[in-house]
This record gives structure tokens, C-alpha cells and sequence, in this order.
């Protein structure tokens, strides 16, 4: 069966599924503070240990360090320590050494085997590529109307960027292979990581209208020549996105409204220019879907 246009460019930049790189950082934070305490606990151990063996044994600072090491490891190059004070330092540094070790090591181990680190460097493979696009389109909003115009923007050969915050719609993303940020629209960082400073145009479909008029003055905040395309459900929504910075309005209400009217009314053979879904038995659509198309 042949593959769309759409499936066709997605497969170039398809991406395997990955988590999001706000939790990705989260947990990769958590186990670098982990890898921090092990570290700094198994350093003052050492310290501590070498200036024990030092003082204890009559040996010099760098030949305790050395049977500390030696005793954290369970190498025991060094032999056993003679005086009492000695013996004691090598119970408690193999007590806490071994332990401390093994907590450092079980964390690296953990790292690797639950995948944040191969998700880690899938998010920045990502954040990459979006940093090497220039003159795409930024999408923000990932609901049924940005689906739509993902679709469109694909089907076009365009390169695009989606930015939502909702962890629901992140597994059709990554089911579609699209470059994508996590995170609100409005928030300049995030605008920034989509690439707004090198994009065309910015494209606000959030579901909320408020939220559409904060991505309008924010994107114009950070570009002033950026053309942006809007959004609104209300009436009264229109005039304060223009007010706000938006170059164009789409009401998907009012768009949906007027096709269906000319579809009724046939305006201008609109019936016609639909997409049959389905013929009878003598070649003839029985029904047709229609594109809203705003030229027609």
C-alpha cells in the first residue's frame, strides 16, 4: 500500500520514543546529587583514613592514603596495621568504605540500566536537530487543531517544531516522530528552545484563548518581525490578538460554520470539490468530506 506524503517526510525524521526532557533532567539531577553524596562520603573517608594510618602506624600522609585506598578496595597490598589504633581504623574504613563504595557503584549501575542516561542523550540528539532548523514553523498546541495543521505543514515539506505541556499528547508525538518541546508556549525559555529567534512563524492553537493572547505577546516580545498565526474560539478574543501581535485569526467555528453553509448551499460547486468516501454502485459518491479550505 503506498505511504502518504506525511508518512513519507516523518519517516526522515522519526525519533524513537523518549521521555519527557523536563523529567529527563529531573531524575538525571537526582542521581548526579546521589553520585555527589557517594562521592564526597567515600573522600572524606579516605582523608580521614590516611591521617588515622598516618598517626597510628608512623607512616607518612601519602602512605596512609595509600592503605586507605587499599582498604576501601579490599586489596590489602599494604598488610594488616600492627598498633591498636591502626586495627580499629581498618574496621571502620572497610565498614564504611566497602558500603559506600558499593552504594557509588549500585547508583552509576542504576543510571544505566533504567535508561535516563540513553534519555537523556535522546532529548539532546532532539534538542539538537531543533537547533540546526532555520526559517520552520513553530506549532504551539497539540490538540485536534494542531494535529491538523502538523499534518499540513508535513505534507507541505515544511520543518516544524510542536510545543505542549500536556503529557498526554506526548506519546502521539513521538508516535509521529515530530521534533517537539515540552513545556507552555508562553514561557520565553521554552520558546527559545524551540527556536524561535531562527523560525518563519509561530502558530498558537492552544484550547484556551487566554493562552493564546500570552504565546502572542510573548512571541512578539521575542521577535517583533515574526508573522503569527492565531487562534480564537470567541468573537471578542479576535481583536485582543490583534491587539496583542497576532498577524492573522482563524476562528475554527466560524471556518467550520461558513463550509458547511456553502456545502448546503453548494456555493460555487463546493459538494464537488469534496473528498468522496464512498461510491455506490454505479461510480457515484454517496458521500464526500470537505477540506476547509479558506481560499475556496
Amino acid at each position: 500500500m503506498p505511504r502518504s506524503s506525511f508518512e513519507q517526510l516523518l519517516e526522515g525524521q522519526r525519533l524513537p520514543a523518549q521521555p519527557s526532557r523536563a523529567l529527563v533532567r529531573r531524575e538525571f539531577g537526582y542521581f548526579l546529587r546521589r553520585l555527589a553524596v557517594a562521592g564526597l562520603s567515600l573522600a572524606i573517608l579516605m582523608v580521614g583514613g590516611a591521617t588515622a594510618y598516618s598517626r597510628f602506624e608512623g607512616e607518612t600522609w601519602w602512605k596512609g592514603f595509600i592503605r586507605a585506598f587499599e582498604t576501601v578496595t579490599t586489596l590489602g597490598a599494604s598488610g594488616s596495621p600492627v598498633s591498636l589504633g591502626g586495627q580499629i581504623t581498618e574496621i571502620v574504613v572497610i565498614s564504611l568504605g566497602l558500603g559506600t563504595l558499593l552504594y557509588l557503584l549500585g547508583t552509576i549501575t542504576e543510571l544505566l540500566v533504567t535508561g535516563h542516561l540513553n534519555g537523556l542523550l535522546q532529548a539532546r540528539r532532539m534538542q539538537k536537530r531543533i537547533e540546526d532548523l532555520h526559517d520552520h514553523y513553530l506549532i504551539c498546541g497539540f490538540g485536534r487543531l494542531g494535529h491538523q495543521i502538523a499534518r499540513r505543514l508535513a505534507a507541505a515539506g515544511v520543518p516544524f517544531v510542536v510545543i505542549d505541556e500536556n503529557p498526554d499528547v506526548r506519546e502521539d508525538m513521538e508516535q509521529m516522530g515530530l521534533l517537539h518541546v515540552d513545556g507552555r508556549a508562553s514561557d520565553d525559555d521554552v520558546l527559545c528552545e524551540a527556536g524561535i529567534m531562527r523560525a518563519r512563524a509561530v502558530i498558537t492553537c492552544v484550547d484556551s484563548d487566554a493562552e493564546n493572547i500570552f504565546v502572542t505577546i510573548t512571541a512578539r516580545a521575542l521577535r517583533p518581525d515574526i508573522e503569527i498565526v492565531a487562534r480564537a474560539a470567541e468573537e471578542p478574543t479576535e481583536r485582543k490578538l490583534i491587539r496583542a501581535g497576532a498577524n492573522d485569526i482563524v476562528s475554527p467555528y466560524k471556518a467550520s460554520g461558513d463550509a458547511m453553509a456553502r456545502l448546503a448551499l453548494d456555493v460555487g460547486g463546493a459538494r464537488d470539490a469534496g473528498r468522496p468516501v464512498d461510491v455506490d454502485a454505479d461510480g457515484r459518491p454517496e458521500g464526500r468530506i470537505a477540506d476547509l479550505d479558506p481560499a475556496s
